[in-house]
Order: structure tokens, then sequence, then C-alpha cells
């Protein structure tokens, strides 16, 4: 079976003749593949693994890319403003640990409410920001399906630009200020999500982590306050333009309490379906026809610390679990990290295979 056929049919709730596979890592892991299987590049990685998708999205603007700006490993474009110290287009610095491995926040735009007053967005309609995108669905388009990545779509992209504590604070102590702040950044998705579907993506990745291991970050009554009417008008914008696009919605964690609020804006696809927080088999049944489940595959515990055997039961059993009737892509729920054996990456993806219906 073809990749868009395999897609398609899996996110119309029919069962394809295997799981369609989609893969994250970070770039050292990437690098690592690319080494241990005598590979070139990261496409031939993707082709190895025989992954149904391809994924892009928006890069900087050209006046940030005059100032020196870089795509970091940390996966941010961003300048370095003071050995150590990056910066990227909203005006968020960020800091590297030791190892250079994570960033860390060292300053915020919006450190204080009045600074909101005078703050200007970067343009998301610059040509420049969507000419890599635009190859892309050039090239891979024809074959694969192409996710248009638009993830820290409202409260991530908010609390890193004012500080987390000063955004939850002002939460419940500065709605109006909020509300601002979010109108803005609405404006900002739009355009870019505008821009993805008129270049032809087949999935608007959107997301923003709201959960904990056993709970949210917030109130779910504060998220259907503040975020789920903007989920929804951005929804509602982007579909206008092409109503057979795909949404996809990523958030880490524990967000049951609000899964059904995410199928009634128009969500399609669920990332990554953590099952350290979430039950599997209940998801599924509560929510399997109305949703596809996009992840599964642990990397906080199976994919690091598990034998090739425990790896292998637990994948097949993960597949019977969530593919029949279609309505799953098996995925990595984050970025694959470096402390994983790449023995057991790549036998995710050999189980996967070994799943194939021969009747399809």
């Amino acid at each position: 079976m073809e990749h868009r056929e395999r897609v398609l049919k899996s996110l119309n709730h029919i069962e394809p003749d295997r799981p369609p596979f989609d893969f994250e890592a970070r770039s050292e892991v990437v690098d690592s593949l690319l080494d241990f299987l005598h590979l070139s590049n990261e496409e031939d990685l993707l082709l190895y693994l025989d992954i149904d998708f391809r994924r892009g999205g928006m890069g900087p603007g050209e006046e940030f890319l005059k100032k020196g700006a870089f795509f970091h490993p940390r996966r941010k474009w961003v300048i370095e403003v003071n050995p150590g110290i990056f910066e990227d287009e909203f005006g968020i610095k960020y800091r590297t640990d030791e190892e250079g491995k994570y960033f860390g926040f060292v300053g915020y735009p919006l450190e204080k409410d009045e600074d909101l007053e005078t703050y200007q967005f970067p343009d998301p309609g610059e040509t420049i920001r969507y000419e890599s995108l635009q190859k892309l669905v050039e090239i891979y388009k024809e074959d694969f399906f192409i996710q248009g990545e638009a993830t820290l779509t409202f409260f991530e992209q908010a609390w890193q630009m004012s500080g987390y504590e000063h955004f939850i604070y002002n939460l419940y102590q500065n709605p109006g200020w909020v509300e601002k702040l979010l109108d803005k950044l609405l404006e900002f998705r739009f355009a870019q999500c505008e821009k993805y579907v008129e270049l032809g993506v087949d999935i608007v990745w959107l997301g923003d982590d709201f959960g904990m291991q056993d709970r949210m970050m917030i109130n779910p009554e504060l998220w259907r306050k503040f975020f789920k009417p903007r989920m929804k008008l951005l929804i509602d914008g982007y579909k206008k333009l092409n109503p057979q696009v795909f949404t996809q919605y990523h958030s880490d964690g524990y967000i049951e309490p609000i899964i059904n609020d995410l199928i009634e804006i128009g969500v399609d696809i669920l990332n990554p379906v953590q099952p350290e927080c979430m039950d599997l088999r209940k998801i599924k049944e509560l929510y399997g026809k109305a949703l596809t489940l996009h992840g599964t595959i642990s990397v906080q515990s199976l994919l690091p610390f598990s034998s090739l055997e425990e790896l292998e039961n637990q994948v097949k059993e993960i597949i019977e679990i969530c593919a029949p009737g279609g309505g799953y892509i098996l995925a990595p729920t984050h970025a694959i990290q470096t402390d994983t054996p790449l023995e057991n990456i790549l036998a995710v993806y050999e189980t996967g295979r070994k799943s194939i219906q021969v009747n399809q």
C-alpha cells in the first residue's frame, strides 16, 4: 500500500495494511542512526524506516536572518547575543546546559505587563518563512502525507514570552492581559496556518503541553475559558480554506478531561497519548472512533529501558489495542532521547512492519 493511501485509510478509520509510521528524535540520535545504518542523510533514514509523513514548518524572517540567525541543534532558529546566550525571533532568551543538550529560559520579552503595549510580533506573512515548506510540499506530497507544524500554539508560546509564573498569575489576577496576548497570538497563528493550507499541507499540527503525569497543569475550566474558543476560531478559520485538511493536536501528559472538547472543536489526531499518563485501552475505547491516536510508543520508559524482547512484545500489544478499525499512527511519544538503544528504535518499526494485514 502506498504511503498516502495508508494514512488516509487510517485517518478515515479504515484499517490499512499496517499502521502508518511517524518518527521524531533528537539530532544526536538521528546522527547515531545514520552512522549505525551507513546512511547519508535524514531523508535516507525516513525511507529506511518506511515513514509515511514528512514534516515542515515556518522559518525565520529576513531581518532575523540578517542578524545572523542559525538553526540550533535544539531545533530553534536563534541568534547568539552573548557567549552561551541565545535569543529567538520572539525575543525569548535561552542558555544551554553544560552538555549543550537543553535550553533553559533566562529572559522574557513580556516580563512586565506593560511590555505587551509596545511589543511587536514577528511578521508571519513574509514569503521567505515558507520557502522550505513549499519545497517540501513540491517534492514529497505526491507520495507522503505532509505535516505543517505550529506547536506552542497559544499556552506555551505565551508563557515562554512572559515567564511561566507571570503568565499563570495573570490567568487569575489579570485575565484581560491574558486575553489580549492570546488574541495577538491567534492573529499570528491564523496567518501562519493559512499559509500552510495554501501551500498544500495535509495536516496542521497544533499543540501546547497542558498535561503533567497525572493531572492537567491548569484547571480544565481555565482551558475552556481561555484556550478552547481560540483553538476553535483557528481551526474553523483554516478549514474554510480547505475543509479536507486534518488537525493534529499535541499535548504531553494527562489531558483526558479535555479530550471531548478537542473533538468538539475539530481535532482529528491526538498526539502523543503517553501510556504512563493515560490508559491506552480506555482512550481507544472512548475516543477511538472520533480521533486518530498518534504516538503511544513511550520515550520515557519503553524505548530507553526495555530489552528487545520486552519492547517487541509491548509494541505488539499496543498495536493490537490501537490499530483495529484504523485511527492509529505508530510513533514515539516525543523526540527519542540520547539514552535510547538504537536497536530498540529499529525494532519498533520492524515490529510495526510485521503487523501487516495480508488481506489489504
